[in-house]
Order: structure tokens, then C-alpha cells, then sequence
């Protein structure tokens, strides 16, 4: 009768912590949380014209690197009426120094000529395509360009979102690592960019567990979450999305909104340097909520 009886409590127990409810997120004052959504959509949409405007990148390698519109150069820029070689792009470690040809067409942004070797800490111009170094925080470094011609800086193409919907926004639990983890995270160009994993949030969603590994730093602001979802197959950009939520300590609650899912550059443009998520996040349940994919975009295709 005895073992019966702590049978039945023993079992209660367990009942009571399965049915556990959830912890709601912190409410919001509705009119001020649909104007922060237009807003970050508005900022969303303006990146559109920064990336959809990138017209190549090229590795700069240690040495010189020639560039113009001659198809036999390493780095062949998208011009018609200029010299076939510009110059090269000398690279000394970190730093990149660009020597324009003897009848080159750089020019400084106030539209001086370049007429002598310059470090490449500002940007140049050469036609309507502005030049400039871009890195991914690590070693490598590439020669960019954008054409400031290009028809989506004065008209970009409408970027689609899912309805705002209160049930996207989700309280998550923040599961440190007893250490922070350096890793190694793939990237679009073929190489890997040095993160720091903090922990994993976890949330619920239809009443079950999901857990996404978050980057960051100790102490900053936000954590980075980069997540696939069934969506992506569909309505989503295929590759991914990226949510930033606040960041907290170990053991406390902050809000994963998905609402507020966005595209990387990546989505957009096949010339930008994008991290890829790490296979522990890929959600099973599909999010439909946060931006959609731009059918006019040619963006990085994950295999």
C-alpha cells in the first residue's frame, strides 16, 4: 500500500514538471512595437540597395594583383570605355596599396586623379564603380566594387515580409557554455570566419522544445542566431536568416521575435562575404514569420 502510494505522488511529480508553463514574453505597448517593425523594415529595405549595387569581389592575395577590363587579368572589372589595365593591388599583409596604370582613370571620391601608389584605406573610383577592401574580420581580404549606377539605389525592389503576428514571439532561456567556444563557421566564399559561441537559447514553440546556438561576445548587446527552417525551401531565402536578440546572462530570459528574422547580405548578392549556420540550427517547424526571399535577387545558393 506504502509503495503504491509514493507510486502515485512520484508520478504526479512528474506530470506537474512536463505541464511546466512556459514564462510569457514581456509585454509590449502595441502601437510603439508595430512602429519599431516599420522601422526595421524600412532599414531592411535600404540594404537591399547597398548589396543589390555590388558588382564583384575578388580575393587579394600577398603580392600584385592587376585589375581592369582585360578578361585575361586576375581581378576583370565590369567596364566598357576604360584602359584594359587599370593598375595592380599590391598587398603587404593587412595592408593593400592599389598603383594606377600610367593612363588609369582612378579617381578619388572629389574627383582628383590618382596619379601615384596610395594605401587602399579610402575608397577610389574608376568610372561609376567605387573600389574598395573588404574583409571578414580574419586574414583574407578582398577588392570590392559597386556600381553607383546600378537601378536599385534609386529603385530597389520591394522587399516581402510575413504579417506581424504576436504568436512568433517566443521568451528563450539562455544556456551558457561554462566557457565561451572559438569556432570556425564556413562561409560563401569557400573559407571559414572565427565566432564566438556563447550558449544555446531555448524555446518552445507548439508546445515543444528548440534550442539555437548563439554567437556573440561577453558583455555586447545582442547575441547573433543564424537558423534554417522549412521555409526556406519555399518562401524564405534558401540559405538562412539571422535573429538578434538581446543578450543576456546565463540562466536568464530574453525574447526570440521572429518577427524580426532578416536576410543576410548573401540573399541578395552573389558578391558579399556571408557566414553559414551551424548544422545544430536547422529548425524542424517551419517560421513563418521575418522577411522573405527577393525573387529577383541572385544570391549565394547553398548546395
Amino acid at each position: 500500500m506504502l509503495r503504491s502510494f509514493f507510486g502515485i505522488v512520484i508520478a504526479a511529480l512528474v506530470v506537474a514538471c512536463g505541464s511546466e508553463r512556459w514564462p510569457s514574453p514581456p509585454a509590449v505597448e502595441q502601437t510603439k512595437y508595430e512602429a519599431d517593425y516599420r522601422a526595421w523594415r524600412e532599414t531592411q529595405q535600404g540594404l537591399i540597395s547597398d548589396v543589390l549595387s555590388i558588382v564583384g569581389v575578388w580575393p587579394l592575395e600577398e603580392g600584385e594583383t592587376a585589375f581592369g577590363s582585360d578578361e585575361t587579368l586576375p581581378i576583370v572589372l565590369p567596364l566598357n570605355s576604360q584602359p584594359s589595365r587599370a593598375g595592380v593591388l599590391r598587398r603587404d599583409g593587412a595592408m593593400i596599396t592599389v598603383v594606377p596604370s600610367p593612363d588609369s582613370a582612378l579617381r578619388f571620391a572629389d574627383g582628383r586623379p590618382v596619379r601615384e601608389a596610395i594605401t587602399l584605406e579610402q575608397d577610389v573610383w574608376i568610372d561609376s564603380l567605387l573600389l574598395y577592401v573588404a574583409d571578414a574580420g580574419d586574414e583574407r581580404r578582398w577588392l570590392t566594387a559597386r556600381d553607383m549606377t546600378h537601378p536599385a539605389i534609386t529603385t530597389p525592389p520591394l522587399l516581402e515580409a510575413y504579417p506581424l503576428d504576436p504568436k512568433w514571439r517566443v521568451s528563450a532561456r539562455f544556456d551558457a557554455f561554462q566557457t565561451p567556444k572559438p569556432v570556425q563557421v564556413s562561409d560563401v566564399r569557400g573559407g571559414a570566419m572565427n565566432f564566438l559561441a556563447l550558449g544555446q537559447l531555448v524555446f518552445r514553440l507548439n508546445e515543444k522544445e528548440h534550442r539555437l546556438t548563439a554567437f556573440g561576445e561577453p558583455g555586447g548587446g545582442e547575441f547573433f542566431v543564424m537558423f534554417k527552417d522549412p521555409t526556406n525551401l519555399t518562401t524564405t531565402y534558401s540559405g538562412y536568416r539571422i535573429l538578434t536578440p538581446a543578450l543576456v546572462n546565463g540562466g536568464e530570459w530574453t525574447v526570440i521575435d521572429f518577427n524580426f528574422a532578416f536576410n543576410p547580405p548573401c540573399a541578395y548578392s552573389r558578391y558579399t562575404l556571408c557566414p553559414l549556420p551551424p548544422s545544430e540550427n536547422n529548425l524542424p517547424v517551419a517560421i513563418e514569420a521575418g522577411l522573405k526571399r527577393l525573387p529577383s535577387a541572385q544570391g549565394y545558393s547553398p548546395s
